[in-house]
């Protein structure tokens, strides 16, 4: 007689239903199935690795330079990301004065007392300065947007596409990356 409760005899050579066929392997031996070889040398892979860094990131600066957009970081490439950067450097802002601006007003500063009322005006000047830099700045990025909504569409707009012309905008020309391709006043169309 059956019960129920009782295990089922295992017949050698038949598979069972819901059987695997073969024994549980071992935790020990699962673990050395997953480990890695270790590797023989790190210091001469770290250093093999640092060179080819080393060596992407001078042909990447080499193409920003050249204006090369095929070997430009992943962040300078694109038809949007290009209508972005023409725009800027078409126009002549007081962003891109202002750093040379406040090196001045600084080194100004430690000439004049600050009590004195050209010390107080200097200052004044200064945040007015900038106050207008910022209102500039918010101006062309509402433009920019509308134009390039235009042009392109609003699923378009690359990620992070703000601080990236705010960065531009506020960078003196010469010294921009990747290098203005178009003259002043050549707006894109």
């Amino acid at each position: 007689m059956s019960d129920n409760n009782t295990p089922e005899t295992e017949i050698p050579g038949v598979e069972l239903p819901g059987k695997k066929g073969r024994p549980t392997p071992k935790r020990k031996d699962q673990e050395a199935a997953r480990r890695r070889p270790v590797v023989a040398d790190t210091k001469a892979d770290k250093k093999a690795q640092r060179e080819r860094q080393r060596v992407q990131r001078e042909k990447e600066f080499q193409a920003m330079r050249a204006g090369d957009e095929r070997n430009m970081p992943y962040e300078h490439r694109g038809p949007e990301r290009r209508w972005l950067r023409d725009s800027v450097d078409a126009r002549t802002s007081p962003g891109e004065f202002l750093l040379p601006l406040s090196i001045v007003f600084v080194i100004a500063s430690l000439m004049v007392p600050a009590e004195s009322w050209f010390g107080l005006g200097l200052i004044v000047l200064f945040y007015v300065i900038v106050l207008g830099v910022a209102i500039d700045t918010w101006l062309m990025i509402r433009r920019l947007k509308k134009r390039f909504i235009e042009k392109f569409g609003v699923k378009r707009i690359p990620r992070g596409w703000t601080f990236y012309v705010i960065a531009r905008h506020l960078n003196i020309r010469r010294f921009r990356a990747p290098k203005p391709a178009i003259k002043r006043g050549e707006y894109p169309v």
